[in-house]
């Protein structure tokens, strides 16, 4: 008998293919790439860093084997599907890779049930495969969401700290299978937000996003009040082998009172984008990602008030070396073309420094127009996810230890690009996996001359989190 269970989503408002974190830039500082403190060479440093995880994740020990499963190559002769109330039976089955008359695979199930869970409709997922009269019977048992669940919304970012506030996520209305959330936060940011989402990675299936924000903050790093509006769209198809492509649009005000930011005289810059994008994704989990390769390659063009175009690529690979012990490896980087000040806004460039970007530094000590970061980061299993049921919900929650480095550089022309002005920074840390928010972060991280320890608190991969435009 083979047997995966896996934990539902009760709550969820990452974008459709990102966890986020879809389209965005980041606000940052001034037209050229500033150094905040003493330059220094750094001509091993940063890989040295890199090198300090590597060797921690190479005393975690090498993978146990794996053992042969006598269902392997077994012909399926049924799927039964247990659990759902409001959807049909066959809904369930056209998101299987399993299928009746194929051959079983072990491999399969992991398939299905990250099938499942992005559907967000469902609380709880466990497959179990088992051998009758010679053939595999596969037993699908779930556990609807309820249509409303009222939630607590968090929000993190290393400009303005901690907003939280009041939601309602409502999953499947109408029996459209869609999940419609709307919130209000109050703290760091005080904002309304609402989010239309109908996520799924199966392929021939296609995943669309709505989203509608109005936000007030303060910009740290170029004091001003803001005031941000935006609307936007992302839609796309799912092919087979986890690739996939579409569109998005956004359409964003953004009032930047009197601090002379804005491109536009007014104070009020207009300004509507439009892009494409082309992904992989074949991790085993959009929440806690244990294994697999995610990457993406976006293209968008900024218009109205802005001229700028912006070219992003994101590569993730997590890679398990036993079974409690896990690598992670990731890498970013955007260019934008258009003069700074002209065609593209001086809060649109990039800031590193923070619990979201390089961690270790001070936020805003490299600014420019590009970038680049890279990050690595083992994980160690204190405690594995597990399911459990309190009045009548069922929740999650697991723990991880994890130590890391990152490093990162900004740039405005080719003339900026200096290898000896990347900053990084390296440290450890502890993973909370809960709902409603996936993961929460706690780090300790070593990096900026003269500042000793830095700590964070984070929610969400820093991986997404960092293709977002405020971070």
């Amino acid at each position: 008998m083979s047997d995966v269970s896996g934990r539902g989503k009760l709550t969820n408002f990452r974008g459709v293919f990102h966890g986020p974190a879809a389209s965005g830039r980041a606000r940052t500082g001034s037209g050229s790439c500033r150094t905040l403190g003493r330059r220094r060479d750094l001509p091993f440093r940063p890989f040295a860093s890199i090198g300090f995880v590597a060797v921690v994740a190479s005393l975690a020990g090498s993978a146990h084997a794996q053992t042969a499963d006598n269902l392997e190559g077994v012909v399926v002769r049924e799927i039964r599907v247990t659990g759902v109330k409001t959807l049909p039976a066959g809904y369930v089955e056209r998101h299987l890779s399993t299928q009746v008359g194929q051959p079983f695979h072990q491999s399969s199930l992991q398939v299905d049930r990250r099938r499942l869970d992005e559907l967000r409709l469902f609380t709880s997922v466990i497959l179990t495969a088992r051998i009758d009269s010679g053939a595999v019977i596969l037993e699908v048992a779930v556990e609807e969401t309820l249509r409303v669940l009222p939630i607590v919304v968090l929000r993190v970012t290393d400009e303005n700290g901690l907003s939280a506030g009041p939601g309602l996520k409502g999953l499947n209305l109408f029996g459209k299978r869609a999940q419609v959330g709307a919130s209000v936060r109050f703290g760091g940011e005080t904002a309304a937000t609402l989010t239309i989402d109908t996520t799924t990675i199966t392929p021939g299936t296609r995943a669309w996003h709505f989203g509608f924000s109005d936000t007030h903050r303060q910009n740290t790093l170029y004091g001003f009040e803001e005031h941000a509006t935006s609307a936007d769209v992302r839609m796309g198809k799912n092919w087979r082998r986890g690739l996939r492509g579409g569109f998005f649009a956004e359409f964003m005000t953004l009032d930047t009172d009197a601090s002379g930011a804005s491109l536009s005289p007014d104070g009020r810059d207009v300004i509507p984008t439009v892009g494409v994008f082309a992904g992989l994704d074949q991790l085993d989990s959009s929440t806690d990602p244990r294994v697999g390769t995610w990457a993406e390659l976006q293209v968008d063009r900024l218009f109205g008030d802005a001229d700028s175009w912006t070219i992003t690529m994101d590569g993730r690979r997590f890679q398990p070396l036993g079974e409690r012990h896990g690598l992670g490896l990731f890498g970013l980087m955007s260019f934008q073309t258009g003069q700074v000040g002209s065609g593209l806004p001086e809060y649109m460039q990039f800031a590193l420094g923070g619990g979201n970007t390089v961690r270790g530094w001070e936020l805003g000590s490299r600014r420019g127009r590009n970038q680049f970061i890279s990050s690595a980061e083992y994980t160690f299993v204190v405690r594995p996810v597990t399911s459990f049921s309190v009045a009548g919900f069922n929740l999650y929650a697991g723990i991880q230890a994890a130590a890391f480095a990152d490093l990162g550089l900004t740039w405005n022309d080719a003339d900026d690009l200096e290898t000896s002005s990347a900053i990084d920074g390296y440290g450890f840390g502890v993973r909370l996996l809960v709902p409603f928010v996936d993961v929460i972060r706690i780090d300790v991280a070593w990096g900026e001359p003269g500042h000793g320890a830095s700590a964070y608190f984070g929610v969400s991969l820093k991986a997404t989190r960092q293709r977002q435009r405020v971070r």
